[in-house]
């Protein structure tokens, strides 16, 4: 009789630790999955933070661009009336020489 109550006892121990050891299984895997929800989670948040960042980036160049090629365009203007100026100069100096030599 007594054997059969120690091998009850220990069926009902091993039972209990297999048990356990399926609980602590399954705690695992409920972490593990948590962490990859979390995992998957983040890299949505940084896909769709990036892509922010990637059209304000986008915005800002265009604006740079359009700041440049306005730039360019009042140099170009600039230029010119620096050339006509400079131009309209050296005719005037030219005609005052060539003034003083004839006098």
């Amino acid at each position: 009789m007594k054997k059969v109550f120690v091998l009850a006892a220990l069926i009902g121990l091993s039972s209990a630790a297999f048990a356990q050891q399926d609980d602590s299984k399954t705690k695992t895997e409920k972490a593990v999955d948590n962490t990859k929800a979390a995992g998957k989670k983040a890299g949505k948040e940084i896909k769709k933070d990036a892509k922010f960042v990637g059209d304000k980036t986008k915005e800002g160049a265009e604006a740079v661009g359009d700041g440049v090629e306005k730039g360019a365009d009042k140099v170009e203007k600039g230029t010119k009336k620096a050339y006509k100026a400079t131009k309209k100069e050296a005719k005037e100096a030219k005609e005052d020489i060539k003034e003083k030599v004839d006098k």
